[in-house]
């Protein structure tokens, strides 16, 4: 059943304040890294929610976590500024472990959703089929909870303000429902990425590189573009006893 009609999909790209929502630094970038700078570039705010500093993102031993950590969050804020720029809050959750702070972290989400009061939000798609990092589950379904309970006041009362609830931009989704063209603003996406320089040094960096942009020439083509980027873009109707919106 297609809905559209009754449901509009919301225009990603007529957003003005977008919280890009992140599991681990590097996250937003590989998902929306081109539409996030092309946002940027056409005057959107962006504000980056980062749950964790990553401080399990290596395969080395040893009780580096803390070292690595704070050059993650270096490397976050340095890659922002390459998108062109935006504030960037940082949680303190442990890295891969969010769903042992589940409950404090859908507070944390609501909290910040109506203290920023955004028209749109980003995160990764929880329902993405074999998705096995937990952190990325957990964190996309507080998003999602966060859009529909964001203007109920008697819920999660200690969370502020109620607001109205924003639409929000699932990246990394198995059902995408909006292509953004980010063919001038594709180089920045792989710029921030090599920014950070902790996750993706050779030979893991430039393979993960050439698949991104093989798999943005695919999008693109879908839209008669060089180069575009996926989303599943929804409102808060979508997101609550709707049995078609996956197909939306």
């Amino acid at each position: 059943m297609d809905l559209s009609a009754i449901l509009p999909i919301p225009d990603l790209m007529k957003a003005k304040r977008l919280l890009a929502f992140s599991p681990h630094p590097d996250d937003n970038e590989v998902g929306a890294g081109g539409t996030i700078a092309r946002l940027i570039n056409e005057g959107c705010e962006v504000i980056y929610v980062v749950a964790t500093v990553g401080q399990a993102g290596t395969e080395e031993t040893g009780d580096a976590s803390k070292e690595l950590g704070n050059l993650r969050k270096q490397e976050q804020e340095q890659a922002l500024k390459i998108l062109g720029g935006g504030e960037v809050i940082f949680w303190p959750y442990p890295d891969t472990m969010l769903r042992v702070h589940e409950s404090a972290l859908q507070t944390d989400v609501l909290r910040v959703i109506r203290e920023y009061r955004p028209d749109f939000v980003m995160a990764p798609d929880p329902w993405l089929p074999y998705e096995a990092h937990p952190d990325h589950r957990v964190l996309g379904h507080a998003v999602a909870t966060g859009v529909i309970m964001a203007p109920f006041s008697l819920a999660f009362q200690q969370a502020g303000t109620p607001i109205s609830s924003p639409n929000i931009a699932f990246y990394g989704s198995a059902w995408p429902n909006t292509y953004i063209d980010v063919s001038g603003t594709f180089d920045r996406k792989l710029a921030a990425l090599e920014a950070h320089k902790s996750q993706f040094a050779p030979p893991g960096g430039p393979q993960l590189m050439m698949y991104l942009t093989l798999h943005a020439q695919e999008y693109g083509k879908k839209i008669g573009v060089e180069k575009a980027e996926p989303f599943k873009v929804m409102t808060h109707h979508h997101l609550h006893f709707n049995a078609y919106a996956w197909q939306s």
